[in-house]
């Protein structure tokens, strides 16, 4: 069996586990009518312990880039990036494009779900919408996702290729967890958040790097 053929067996596998993952747990929260389960409000009642002014401040620097300018526009530099030199501005058209696409989905799903917010008295920030699944750490795992697969495309080093997944994976990881931390998303929201990323990522990137592959060949060949 080939290294591509396992690498395909790979991702097939975790896009079905993140999948089935997704589905069990959007059916408990339906279940339970939004409530927090017993490691939702643990968590959440160690971490209104344990805040600090400086570690604040930081969880909301980092949260704003999880979303908005910033999302966008490393959407758009991964797509640039997967489409080549000659076509950079459709791929990173395309790379907004996806990233609106899987925002959609998200909300349409939190719409659909319907799960309330922690108490806004723990809040540090001031979100909007519904709390399931995490808004924030979906879109910054979606943009981790695009950047980390046009990064490792061109890396020729090994190090550089476990930077290319570990950088960006490390920032989704961060934004994730500032929402916890800033007492606006139960951990269960942003386990939601990661797993929806895992799946959308799993089923469309391959066949959108392959599309902006197909572009930059196209235009080179004229």
């Amino acid at each position: 069996m080939s290294a591509r053929t396992r690498g395909g067996h790979f991702r097939r596998l975790v896009v079905g586990a993140a999948a089935v993952l997704l589905a069990a747990l959007v059916a408990a929260v339906v279940v339970g009518n939004g409530r927090p389960f017993a490691p939702d409000s643990g968590w959440h009642r160690w971490v209104l312990d344990h805040r600090s002014t400086g570690l604040s401040d930081v969880a909301v620097a980092v949260t704003h880039t999880g979303v908005g300018a910033c999302a966008y526009g490393l959407a758009a530099l991964a797509g640039a990036g997967a489409a080549g030199r000659r076509r950079w501005w459709l791929g990173a058209a395309v790379g907004m494009a996806a990233l609106l696409a899987g925002q959609l989905l998200r909300t349409s799903l939190a719409t659909v779900v319907g799960r309330a917010r922690p108490p806004t008295a723990a809040w540090i920030t001031h979100p909007s919408g519904f709390a399931f699944p995490s808004g924030h750490t979906t879109t910054s795992a979606l943009v981790a996702a695009g950047l980390a697969a046009a990064l490792y495309r061109r890396a020729r080093r090994r190090s550089s290729r476990v930077a290319a997944v570990a950088v960006p994976g490390m920032w989704a990881l961060a934004v994730g967890m500032s929402r916890i931390y800033l007492g606006v998303h139960w951990p269960t929201d942003v386990l939601a958040g990661w797993l929806l990323a895992a799946s959308l990522a799993g089923v469309c990137l391959p066949p959108l790097a392959a599309l902006l592959r197909r572009v930059g060949r196209d235009v080179g060949s004229r």
